[in-house]
Parts: C-alpha cells; sequence; structure tokens
C-alpha cells in the first residue's frame, strides 16, 4: 500500500516493520527504498524477520518499469513466490536495474527460467545476499540472466538451488555477469552445469570465489 500510494515519490524510504506481508509488490517505476529495520539499526537479525511472502499466488517483487540503481531494496526475505507462467519467482527484473542488497530469497518456483532472480537487459548489482533453496522447471534454479544484462553479484551465497534442465545455482545466456566473493554450494541440475551453466555468447567472471 506504501508503495502504490500516490504521495510516495522518487527518493523516498519504506521502512517495514518486522513481520510477514503475505503479498506481491511492484515498484511501478518507482526509485524507492524499500527497506527492514536493518537499514536503521544495520541489526542483521531483522533481515530474516521481515518477510515478504508470495504465498505461491505469484511472484514476490517485480521491477519491469524502468527502475534504475535508486530503487532499492534492503534487508528483507523474499519467499514462497511461484511464476507459473513466466520468470523470476522470486525477484524479476526486465529492463531494469535495482539495487538488491541484504536480502534472503528462498523457496521460490518457477515454471520456466530463474526461480530466484530473473535478470533481464539488467545491470542490477546484487550484494550481501543468500539465494538459497530455489527452483526451476527450465534453467537458472536460483537465478537466470539474459538479453543483455550485465549485472554484478558481491558476497553472496547461491546454495541448494535446483534446475530441471541446466542450471541449478547459476544460467546466463547472451550477458556479462560478475562474481565476486561469491560461494555456489549444492547446487543441482537434473542435466548440465549443476553450479554454473553458461551459453549463447554469455560471460562469466568469478574472482575470489568458491563453486562446491
Amino acid at each position: 500500500a506504501a508503495i502504490d500510494d500516490d504521495m510516495v515519490i522518487d527518493g523516498d524510504t519504506v521502512l517495514v516493520q518486522p513481520g510477514t506481508y503475505a503479498e506481491n509488490i511492484n515498484y511501478n517505476g518507482k526509485n524507492i527504498v524499500v527497506g527492514s529495520l536493518y537499514l536503521t539499526t544495520s541489526d542483521t537479525s531483522y533481515i530474516s524477520s521481515t518477510i515478504i511472502d508470495g504465498n505461491e499466488g505469484g511472484r514476490v517483487v517485480t521491477f519491469e518499469n524502468g527502475e534504475t540503481s535508486n530503487a532499492k531494496l534492503i534487508g528483507i526475505t523474499v519467499k514462497n513466490g511461484t511464476a507459473t507462467d513466466s520468470y523470476g519467482g522470486g525477484i524479476y527484473c526486465i529492463n531494469s536495474s535495482p539495487t538488491l542488497n541484504n536480502l534472503i530469497i528462498t523457496d521460490n518456483t518457477t515454471n520456466y527460467e530463474g526461480g530466484g532472480l530473473a535478470l533481464f537487459n539488467s545491470s542490477s548489482v546484487v550484494k550481501n545476499s543468500i539465494i538459497h533453496s530455489n527452483n526451476a522447471n527450465d534453467t537458472g534454479g536460483g537465478i537466470k540472466c539474459g538479453d543483455n544484462s550485465n549485472p554484478e553479484f558481491i558476497n553472496c551465497l547461491i546454495s541448494n538451488n535446483t534446475s530441471n534442465v541446466e542450471g541449478g545455482g547459476f544460467k546466463g545466456n547472451e550477458s556479462s555477469t560478475s562474481f565476486i566473493n561469491c560461494t555456489f554450494s549444492g547446487n543441482t541440475s537434473s542435466n548440465d552445469g549443476s553450479a554454473i551453466y553458461s551459453s549463447l555468447q554469455d560471460v562469466i567472471t568469478l574472482l575470489n570465489c568458491i563453486v562446491y
């Protein structure tokens, strides 16, 4: 309701109290900050106690209206999203490049690609986040990057994600993705690339990473 309020404009912050919110949110082109009390306290316990739960009724968070890096999602758990007819069960970014920091993205699913997070034509920076136990019936159980995306993942854990086709942890195509100080652990795929699958002129950079 706060995001949709006409009084909330670019540069504003929506500060979310601890709790579980069963909803599906769309930034609707607003370059605003949505964050837990981690924003004001630096107390990491607020990340796991402030939950946006998609309730298996659609993807949890959508950026699709040209949001820039000034659109931020910080200190939130994103879970139980389901994208039955599209991409990105947890978070979906297309033609948008939001800042995604200190998130737990978990238990999301898609019938297509990017169970936890899907980025298309996006240059998002994802930092200090856990992408865990997501599933894609197609490719990219944890993460899918495509369509000339150029994201960076910094200090992230990508673990225990599953894909029924390729790329349990990550699937990239026609993009350039950097992983810096990241760990891939326990991801599985029914076919190739349990941790990482890269194809179609895709470029992957791994710096100081563990793939296990």
